[in-house]
């Protein structure tokens, strides 16, 4: 695992030197003479400052040092700073680089902070179970004592990315070393260390509760469910808090209505907006900002056994609708269900889930945007707007009336399930029976929550996606 520290100061001798330009960046050739290194030369490499570009130069330059340089392309897009930091750490670790001196990049003021989170990002690794395991090394990044301006977006990047870490960690883990109460466990003692109240609801509080959905999906497995629940106070009593729900499914084996056995090593990640609304937490307590926020996680282990849901059954959520069982693989909805009721009693102002919730999602948007549904427009505008800034892309999708026919029962309230049609609306169509008139969203993350291609800032693995969406979301009504 890779830690970053910075300063600000001017370049030393030991210093590994950092050009990031873009395609069309001017300066660039006056500052390779500045820094001792022909643009001929660079140039001859075919090096052109297009995105994701990169070139090593060693023992060339006149003024001591080596050289690195990352293109940016576009160096109004943000995000392609972020990639240019995820390859800086690539190299850094691969060359056991640990002092680093950015002397060049343009329109730092945009790019900056995002290139800071690409070497933080970039830098994780997930090697806890590996007999040779890295340990962590430390590098320093220098800036130029100019960019001393920027130190609180660079502070706040950082804070954001040690939450997301703290969700990749959560997530990469296996089922059999993070059931519900462990999830739990490890929620709490987070907790503990950012001080904020924290609430674990085990199987007795959830019958009381009368949390027939959530028990419903529970039975399948000898692990205890646990409902979760923080509450940040960072406004007045009187202000209303946003709820923030998690799906903490920490293994799915999909029930009775077993999944396929190709690929079902990944359903340890089923409980990543869980991970999310956890680590959020970090955010809130390092950022403080004024709002009032509970974040609320459902825990559970779906397994097939003789106690397990059956097609067929109906169950009760806490607010008595029935529910008639279609599939016992769409149990994250009816965890769901549950929690939303819970968070209704709070009387929020918003309530956002983040679930890994329909493989439909992944169908429909491939694996690099969320689908994003609800009730409140300018709610799922704003977290648009978000998802733009933070490259954790979200499109929206409808819930128009025609799709909530698909999940009407003739024995119950609603079907758990529509079938495969408008898989990723129909579920979304399930989860708004139980919000009623609250402001809404729903993001369903089943396609961008793991990572298993090349990317400079996704490592292999769990993305922890959601988290910076949702910490530039709430820290933007602040």
């Amino acid at each position: 695992m890779l830690q970053v520290e910075y300063a600000f100061r001017k370049a030393g001798a030991k210093d590994m030197r950092i050009v990031v330009t873009g395609e069309k960046d001017g300066r660039f050739p006056a500052v390779l003479k500045r820094l001792g290194i022909d643009p001929g030369l660079v140039s001859a490499r075919g090096f052109s400052g297009k995105k994701d570009e990169t070139a090593e130069f060693w023992a060339v330059s006149k003024t001591g040092g080596d050289l690195i340089i990352l293109g940016l392309g576009d160096d109004k897009n943000t995000d392609n700073a972020r990639r240019a930091g995820g390859l800086l750490s690539a190299i850094a670790a691969k060359k056991k680089l640990n002092s680093l001196a950015v002397v060049s990049f343009p329109e730092m003021k945009k790019n900056l902070p995002a290139f800071i989170e690409g070497i933080v990002l970039g830098g994780y690794t997930f090697d806890r179970y590996k007999s040779s395991a890295n340990g962590q090394s430390v590098i320093k990044v220098n800036f130029d004592e100019s960019a001393a301006a920027f130190k609180n977006d660079i502070d706040r990047s950082i804070t954001i990315c040690k939450a997301v870490r703290i969700a990749r960690d959560l997530i990469n883990m296996p089922g059999n070393d993070l059931p519900p109460r462990e999830l739990a466990a490890r929620a709490k003692k987070l907790a503990s260390s950012c001080k904020i109240p924290l609430k674990i609801y085990g199987p007795a509080e959830l019958t009381r509760l009368k949390m027939g959905a959530l028990l419903g999906v529970a039975r399948g497995s000898d692990q205890p469910p646990q409902l979760i629940e923080w509450h940040y106070n960072g406004a007045g009593k009187r202000e209303k808090p946003i709820v923030l729900i998690g799906k903490g499914v920490t293994f799915d084996s999909g029930g009775i209505s077993i999944k396929p056995a190709e690929g079902m090593q990944e359903m340890k990640n089923d409980m990543a907006g869980a991970a999310v609304v956890i680590s959020l937490m970090h955010i809130l307590s390092e950022l403080k900002p004024r709002l009032n926020v509970i974040g609320i996680a459902p825990c559970v282990e779906n397994m097939p056994s003789g106690k397990a849901l059956r097609p067929g059954d109906i169950v009760k959520a806490s607010d008595g609708q029935s529910i008639e069982i279609i599939s016992t693989d769409a149990e994250g909805r009816l965890i769901l269900a549950d929690a939303i009721c819970h968070a209704r009693k709070f009387n929020p102002s918003a309530i956002i889930d983040i679930a890994t919730l329909t493989g439909a999602v992944r169908i429909a948007l491939g694996d690099t945007t969320a689908g994003i549904l609800g009730n409140d427009d300018k709610m799922i505008d704003r977290i648009y707007e978000s998802s733009q800034r933070t490259a954790e892309k979200v499109w929206r999708l409808p819930l128009w009336e025609e799709y909530h026919e698909l999940i009407k029962s003739e024995v119950a309230d609603m079907k758990n399930s529509g079938g495969r049609p408008a898989g990723t609306i129909t579920a979304a169509c399930f989860l708004a029976k139980f919000v009623k008139e609250t402001p809404w969203a729903h993001i369903d993350i089943a396609g961008v929550d793991n990572n298993d291609k090349s990317h400079p800032y996704l490592t292999k693995g769990a993305t922890g996606f959601g988290v910076r969406l949702l910490a530039d979301y709430l820290l933007g009504l602040d």
